[in-house]
């Protein structure tokens, strides 16, 4: 479980998250969506521990959390095999275990017969398949995913997105997925956030029948004067999704 109690963080004098309150239950699979600098990677951060708010609480039951960034932030140098390997010899395995563990994730993305290779080797969608190999085989009960395929095409965030789907299936995490793009989100998502550029957040349901997808995607995109596309201070017209 994951509660944030009227968080508030700023940059500078720049108030980012405002009086955010939410909560995440254990294996819920949430999507993040706003525009770009309304503050989603730092929730993500928050929720990390990599940054803190200025006020408020935040309450964390999570024991191991698994962060995939935008960035794949492979060791160069280092082979597939290894990039897997390596954050598992502090989690108690010895370096042939973690070898072994790291050859079985990357065979279930996809990459059996690339262990030997380097980042350099391989292409964008191999990387960040790279990525969520190291992500899952340190078995987090929480995964961070900050809009892990911004960089790829269509078809390549599809076969992604399948093959996370697939290991949620398999074995459910809590999961916190940022975009900025609905169609990725609402393919995994049991819960929706909506962030706005003042800094709330507002919970969107997702059970609102087959046309929420291009509804979402039409109301998401909407331009609305003087903001970023997100903007609108009528909370009755944001219940009704007619102005995000």
């Amino acid at each position: 479980m994951i509660q944030f109690k009227q968080v508030k963080k700023k940059y500078n004098n720049l108030e980012v998250i405002q009086n955010l309150s939410f909560i995440i239950h254990k294996n819920d699979v949430v999507g993040i969506l706003g525009p770009s600098g309304v503050g989603k990677t730092t929730i993500l951060k928050m929720i990390a521990g990599i940054l803190t708010p200025e006020s408020g609480t935040i309450i964390s039951h999570v024991k191991r959390i698994a962060y995939v960034f935008q960035e794949p932030r492979l060791l160069p140098w280092k082979t597939a095999l290894d990039n897997v390997a390596i954050p598992l010899l502090p989690l108690g395995y010895n370096y042939k275990q973690a070898k072994e563990k790291a050859a079985e994730w990357l065979g279930k993305m996809g990459l059996r017969g690339y262990e030997g290779y380097f980042p350099a080797q391989l292409s964008g969608g191999m990387i960040q398949r790279v990525s969520l190999a190291r992500a899952f085989a340190i078995e987090p009960d929480t995964l961070l995913l900050d809009e892990p395929f911004s960089a790829l095409d269509v078809r390549l965030k599809e076969v992604l997105l399948n093959m996370i789907k697939e290991q949620l299936k398999a074995a459910p995490i809590t999961v916190l997925y940022v975009s900025h793009m609905p169609e990725e989100v609402v393919r995994i998502a049991n819960r929706i956030f909506m962030l706005f550029p003042e800094g709330t957040m507002e919970e969107m349901s997702v059970n609102i029948g087959e046309s929420f997808k291009d509804f979402l995607k039409d109301a998401f995109y909407k331009p609305h004067a003087g903001d970023a596309g997100l903007a609108c201070n009528d909370t009755k017209q944001r219940e009704s999704y007619a102005c995000m």
